[in-house]
């Protein structure tokens, strides 16, 4: 064929597309096959929205080994309160950046994730019409790496809200990082203790025992976060995955696929990825409230009882707290958005609520009891009416071994390392 027949005679080079933008990252989000969720694209998103260069905090040595101080003095303020062992592991003040590349990964927010975007994304495959199926494995990879992709952006985008909210790693009441970290996020909890004019070294160590508290239940508690995972996964298997419903929804919003930032944009939505629970999934949610309600609850009363008689903006710094809960961010919705959870203030008031009653019918020792199994820990109900729980412990301690049941709360012989 002569060079004047060629199409691509006259130095015209088909790899010049890698130099055009839009399609240097089509074929780079195309070409994902990391997983159910394109971290790499929840980062870049992340990072855009949370950490500009010119906003990152600087610390100093004297910052964090302040912050180091309070957590020494919140473990041992707590090994006097909570039954449940210290557990070890880094104290760090962490930049917003710094924390975003750590949560937008698997070890991350991925722990909530990951299980509802491969129902995501198995539900893609299924609905491919039989003409784009029988094109095998390659259609099937790039259907995979469009709900990575649309995950991605969707998980990026919250995060970024996340960094710019979040006072630290535990906030959420679940880990976001690894569980064995307590680390601050940016300058958040500076900015409110300054906008509250709270005691900066009182607001440390409040915080530090919050931290601290939680890090003692999941990174101590050895089943607890296995089970939580459970839960979340029980929680995806049960979804009804509509996969035209979701490209429909995403048309509806006059989304170009040509048009990368209009892609953004659709997916930053709070409702974009919200689907209705089904009848299973509400019952898996009702579970899934309850313990987080629990975990908050415990962690609230730990808390007081160790802090009582050294801090005295304790009561005005929980309040403000409370109301913080109550107003909730857009990165605050991540629960609600990726796996349902909608926790209100009265779910926390009842987890409250319940173990002030435990600790005043059994004390601190009966309230952990719920730390020995999943089996032990409070139903929905029992959180409404702490008296059933105490009468199904009590029922309990009757019909197994005494020896047995007088036995240390489970993970502290042997911490989750």
């Amino acid at each position: 064929m002569s060079s004047s027949n060629d199409p691509f005679s006259g130095g015209f080079d088909p790899r010049m597309f890698a130099n055009v933008p839009l399609f240097r990252e089509l074929a780079k989000v195309l070409s994902w096959s990391g997983g159910p969720v394109n971290w790499e694209l929840a980062t870049d998103t992340a990072l855009s929205i949370a950490a500009p260069p010119d906003a990152l905090p600087a610390t100093g040595q004297r910052d964090v080994g302040e912050f180091v101080q309070a957590v020494d003095a919140a473990e041992l303020w707590l090994d006097q309160v909570s039954g449940l062992l210290a557990v070890e592991g880094p104290v760090r003040l962490l930049s917003a950046a710094e924390w975003t590349r750590l949560a937008t990964s698997s070890a991350g927010l991925g722990a909530y994730v990951e299980p509802v975007a491969e129902g995501m994304s198995a539900a893609l495959g299924k609905a491919l019409p039989s003409e784009l199926a029988a094109m095998g494995g390659q259609m099937a990879q790039a259907m995979s790496s469009m709900g990575a992709l649309l995950y991605g952006v969707q998980i990026g985008t919250v995060a970024g809200h996340l960094a710019g909210q979040l006072l630290a790693t535990y906030d959420l009441g679940v880990p976001t990082v690894d569980p064995r970290m307590i680390a601050t996020v940016g300058d958040n909890a500076a900015r409110l203790a300054a906008d509250y004019d709270f005691d900066p070294t009182e607001f440390r160590y409040w915080l530090a025992l919050r931290e601290a508290a939680h890090r003692r239940m999941f990174a101590g508690v050895r089943w607890l976060r296995p089970h939580l995972a459970d839960l979340i996964g029980r929680f995806a298997s049960e979804a009804d995955f509509d996969p035209g419903a979701l490209f429909e929804g995403l048309g509806g919003m006059g989304l170009d696929p040509t048009d990368p930032e209009a892609l953004r944009a659709a997916l930053e939505g709070p409702d974009a990825f919200r689907m209705e629970p089904t009848a299973a999934q509400q019952t898996i949610l009702g579970q899934l409230q309850a313990l987080v309600a629990f975990v908050e609850g415990y962690s609230d009363q730990v808390v007081r009882v160790a802090a009582d008689g050294k801090l005295t903006a304790l009561p005005r710094i929980a309040e403000i707290v409370r109301r913080r809960r109550a107003e909730r961010g857009q990165g605050e919705r991540f629960l609600q958005q990726l796996i349902g959870l909608d926790l209100k203030p009265g779910d926390f008031r009842q987890g409250q609520a319940f173990c002030e009653a435990v600790v005043a019918a059994r004390g601190q020792e009966g309230l952990d009891r719920a730390w020995r199994s999943t089996d032990h820990l409070p139903t929905a109900a029992e959180l409404a009416e702490p008296s059933r729980w105490l009468l199904r412990m009590a029922a309990a301690e009757i019909e197994a071994d005494i020896a047995t049941d007088s036995g240390p709360v489970d993970g502290r012989d042997e911490p989750d390392g």
